[in-house]
């Protein structure tokens, strides 16, 4: 994410219970071994696998917090927390509708101090149903003038496609997720055309662990040519456990904007925390 001013926020303690989790794992009681079910993850490796799958057959609760620094020419400090949920619905034996709606919390500390929601980004995948190495996802993604404030949204109703194409093979996982929106209607400001493409690189240990390379670089049609592309570069490391019944995923990491608007994010620390539930 990319702010152009932001503040300190409480949402920063998130990534502190996310270090302080990680780090403490190793003395928790972790079963190594969950108990397969249909739909479910089988071992730690599938648990960490099925988290970065956009097309996952389980029910992923992800909770992020990026924090941004040197945002703005006071050099502040940026705050935004994210729910992204996926639900997958089964059509019939052949296809499966995935359900991914994005609701953003964010704070503006300038020109006044503002916290509340930003705009809803629900997306919607017809995907098959059948599992492979290679699996492939298309639909509408759309964008609604949810914010709070102007602040924290565009003001606009947007709509446009969106698709995936991933790949997974043993410890390897891989793909891509683009979309594309153009506002349509709402208020009398800016217009969104927008491109955002996901790769997403990982390698996943059998013991749970894994590394992971997934930025979000955008580019704004709409702006200026030296303010249209944010590109980040960095890398997560995560680890997939199950306590009792419960499958869940800690990861931490850090991107730097090598290439951003003005006065935008320099560079990001993010922290997520994601609960996988079996259908």
């Amino acid at each position: 994410m990319v702010w152009s001013r932001r503040g300190n926020l409480p949402f920063t303690v998130f990534n502190g219970i996310a270090l302080s989790l990680l780090a403490g794992q190793a003395a928790a009681q972790v079963a190594t071994e969950p108990i397969a079910t249909e739909s479910n993850p089988s071992t730690l490796q599938d648990v960490a696998k099925e988290k970065q799958n956009p097309f996952a057959e389980t029910i992923n609760l992800p909770i992020e917090s990026d924090t941004g620094f040197g945002v703005g020419p006071h050099h502040d400090i940026g705050q935004e927390f994210t729910i992204q949920p996926l639900f997958p619905v089964t059509l019939d034996n052949n296809w499966n509708l995935i359900v991914r709606p994005l609701l953003p919390l964010t704070y503006s500390p300038s020109p006044e101090k503002q916290f509340g929601l930003g705009d809803i980004q629900p997306s919607f995948f017809l995907t098959p149903a059948r599992v492979s190495e290679w699996t492939w996802g298309v639909g509408p993604a759309f964008q609604l003038p949810t914010a709070t404030s102007s602040e924290l949204g565009t003001g606009k109703w947007s709509a446009g496609p969106t698709g995936a194409l991933i790949y997974s093979e043993g410890p390897w996982f891989a793909g891509v997720l683009v979309s594309q929106l153009w506002s349509f209607a709402g208020a009398h400001r800016a217009p969104v055309n927008q491109t955002a493409a996901e790769p997403n690189v990982s390698y996943n240990f059998d013991s749970g662990w894994y590394i992971q390379f997934d930025p979000t670089i955008t580019y704004d049609w709409a702006a200026a040519s030296r303010d249209a592309l944010t590109l980040p570069l960095g890398i997560d490391v995560g680890k997939a456990m199950q306590i009792g019944a419960r499958s869940l995923t800690l990861q931490i990491g850090a991107y730097d904007f090598v290439k951003h608007p003005t006065d935008a994010t320099q560079w990001v620390v993010r922290a997520q925390i994601t609960f996988l539930f079996p259908r």
